[in-house]
């Protein structure tokens, strides 16, 4: 079994910070401390002045998804070769419910394509379609290793929205079997009486799509969700939020947990304005700087639980210029960008990095139910771990990504990335080098937790 000792390496636990060595046997951490006792032939690692974080989960992507009349520009292959380069050990993904298809075999089939991957993948249910035999198979599915699902209350003309009185069916089974419940929260109402000015102007400009998904079906949707979820019982995940208003209406909701995105937290609608505004069209739209301002301090004070990347690309080619503005593919890339902006961000302002920890390692661990084998850096874990230099600070680093984009959202943001990234073990990623990691694992949530 092969081991490497990590030295004098300053850990960032959830709640504190230590100065200690790790040892790592096979896909494991076997002990933390100091002075410990070593296998022979094992690996020194020096670490000293170096930050060690746990891998990075990012519990919200989009890998080789249909989207408009294509497909988002990274699979799992390209795509989990970038998340490892920026710190990401776990990807969690969602199915794709095509018409007749049952949960489970859109399942089966989601698995089968992230055998690819080369970091470990969780997968979510998405359910786009109402019926008995669908409601049937969630306990099976729960029972089975996968407890979280998600459904939308938008995108009705995509045949994937799902009305607040069958969600709330949806919410009363999954809580009675301890799962979760993720949504997309922009009200449908909201979002086609915003939209119908501009159904006959065809307008073109990036600037309208913002105004055609108005802050106003968040707070909607969140208000209406959170009812649901005291009615049920069911915790319920709010993906991607992105207003002030929204935020403050959940957070009257103790079954809320609330994920939001680095560019809502690093972007705003000033983009639309630029000659790549197109570029950054994503549903939800960017927002104010005062909502940018309400995510941050929602961070800090803890009612913000999660940040996922979202991660759903396209290239130049795949968005045209001067087409309406509600044809543009919905989606940025993200994932391996994700924990490089937001950890050149909270040095520079000085913020907690045991929040950092919380946010992308600790907390997405527990609400999907991996908590038993990831998300921190303690003994018997499995060996995610990044090691960072915090005073190597990049702007140029755009060319150095692993993803098949030839654009990001984040160009020029100062940005810091692992030197080192372990996944159960095995170094998979090293700054400026290629490596050809072995495959990753596809977690079943409960299984993992069995272990």
């Amino acid at each position: 079994m092969n081991s490497v000792l990590i030295k004098n390496g300053t850990i960032i636990h959830a709640d504190s910070q230590s100065i200690a060595d790790i040892l790592i046997q096979g896909e494991t951490i076997t002990s933390i401390g100091e002075n410990l006792v070593l296998p022979s032939s094992t690996r020194i690692i020096d670490a000293t002045g170096k930050l060690i974080f746990p891998g990075i989960i990012d519990p919200h992507t989009h890998m080789g998804i249909p989207i408009k009349s294509g497909f988002s520009a990274d699979n799992f292959a390209s795509g989990s070769r970038s998340a490892l380069h920026g710190g990401v050990t776990t990807i969690l993904d969602f199915t794709v419910l095509e018409r007749d298809q049952t949960l489970m075999e859109s399942l089966e089939l989601r698995k089968n394509l992230a055998r690819e991957s080369v970091c470990d993948v969780g997968l979510h249910i998405n359910i786009t379609r109402f019926d008995p035999d669908i409601l049937k198979e969630i306990p099976v599915l729960i029972k089975a290793g996968f407890s979280s699902f998600k459904v939308f209350t938008t995108y009705k003309e995509s045949h994937m929205m799902l009305d607040y009185e069958q969600i709330e069916v949806i919410a009363r089974i999954i809580a009675a079997h301890n799962g979760v419940l993720m949504v997309h929260a922009e009200d449908d109402g909201v979002i086609s009486a915003a939209m119908s000015p501009y159904l006959e102007e065809l307008e073109t400009a990036p600037r309208f799509h913002p105004l055609g998904r108005p802050a106003e079906a968040e707070v909607v949707a969140v208000r209406r969700l959170g009812g649901i979820s005291a009615r049920s019982g069911c915790t319920m995940y709010i993906v991607h939020l992105n207003t002030a208003a929204g935020l403050k209406i959940a957070t009257l909701y103790p079954n809320l947990k609330l994920e939001t995105c680095p560019h809502y937290l690093l972007l705003n609608d000033g983009v639309y304005d630029q000659e790549d505004g197109h570029m950054y069209v994503a549903s939800p739209p960017l927002r104010k700087k005062a909502d940018q301002e309400a995510l941050w301090q929602g961070l800090i004070d803890g009612h913000i639980d999660t940040i996922g990347s979202d991660h759903c690309p396209f290239c130049l080619e795949d968005k045209a210029r001067n087409i309406p503005f509600q044809e543009i593919p919905n989606g940025m890339g993200g994932v391996e960008t994700l924990f490089p902006v937001l950890l050149a961000k909270f040095l520079d302002q000085g913020l907690d990095l045991c929040l950092l920890t919380r946010l992308t390692s600790k907390q997405p661990a527990e609400i999907f139910g991996i908590s038993s084998r990831k998300g921190s850096i303690n003994p018997q874990m499995d060996a995610d771990l990044l090691i960072v230099d915090p005073h190597n600070v990049k702007t140029d680093w755009e060319g150095t990504l692993h993803t098949h984009l030839d654009w990001n959202a984040y160009s020029g943001l100062p940005a810091i990335f692992p030197e080192m990234v372990f996944r159960r073990g095995e170094i998979v990623a090293l700054q400026d080098k290629g490596l050809r990691p072995t495959s990753g694992v596809i977690l079943g949530s409960r299984s993992r937790n069995q272990e």
